[in-house]
């Protein structure tokens, strides 16, 4: 019932929204696929459609692994960003996950919130809550992104994190380089290294990864 409820609410914000409507997309190929410290599938593709209307956004993601008997992963996400103070910006939303292979179909949804700070180092803190398997997490992360030439940029970034359910209680963490390349005015191609690792028996991963990301399609949101 919770979920019904909080996707309810979300579907209702959405629809009084009218503007217009930004589109993106990107592809990409990761060695490993880790999520919050655990390695979920082996080398994986991603595909990502995104769309922002005013301070809103709704978006897909999907995981399709290559090698390995892993399930794949569709999340549906949606929320609000708005700022609440010079240089200090907020983000609420929720974020559907669906496993398609799991037997019959398995699901899980959680809420998040989270504060952005418009500095050098870009921190922010997200709170993460799963109504499903009723667990919190909370993420601290932090980059910076260095030019390299007029195309060209090396993107660093590192993140940690604990997640604290019922029975259950681990802290995870993890650093990543990246070579960004701008293809265009609105569209780069990326490649680069990550690093993964956390409490109890998480995965203890050096990876990398590549993506291709188109630019912006501006386009009216129907009524």
């Amino acid at each position: 019932m919770k979920k019904l409820l909080a996707i309810a609410a979300f579907l209702a914000a959405f629809s009084s929204l009218k503007a217009e409507t930004e589109m993106s997309a990107s592809i990409g190929y990761d060695s490993k696929y880790i999520f919050r410290g655990v390695a979920l599938a082996d080398e994986s593709m991603t595909v990502s459609i995104d769309a922002e209307f005013d301070s809103a956004y709704l978006g897909m993601w999907t995981n399709q692994p290559i090698t390995g008997n892993f399930d794949n992963e569709f999340d549906f996400y949606g929320g609000l960003g708005f700022d609440v103070a010079e240089g200090i910006s907020m983000d609420v939303g929720g974020t559907l996950y669906y496993y398609p292979e799991s037997g019959s179909g398995s699901e899980t949804f959680e809420l998040f919130a989270g504060f952005a700070f418009d500095s050098e180092l870009s921190p922010a803190f997200y709170v993460y809550y799963d109504l499903d398997l009723e667990a919190f997490t909370f993420i601290g992360s932090a980059g910076h992104s260095f030019e390299m030439d007029e195309k060209s940029s090396l993107d660093v970034a590192g993140f940690i994190g604990n997640v604290d359910g019922d029975g259950f209680s681990y802290t995870f963490y993890g650093v990543s380089a990246d070579v960004v390349y701008s293809l265009s005015d609105t569209s780069t191609a990326s490649i680069g290294i990550r690093y993964s690792d956390g409490s109890s028996s998480l995965a203890d991963e050096v990876y990398f990864g590549a993506s291709l990301s188109t630019g912006r399609i501006i386009m009216k949101k129907y009524k």
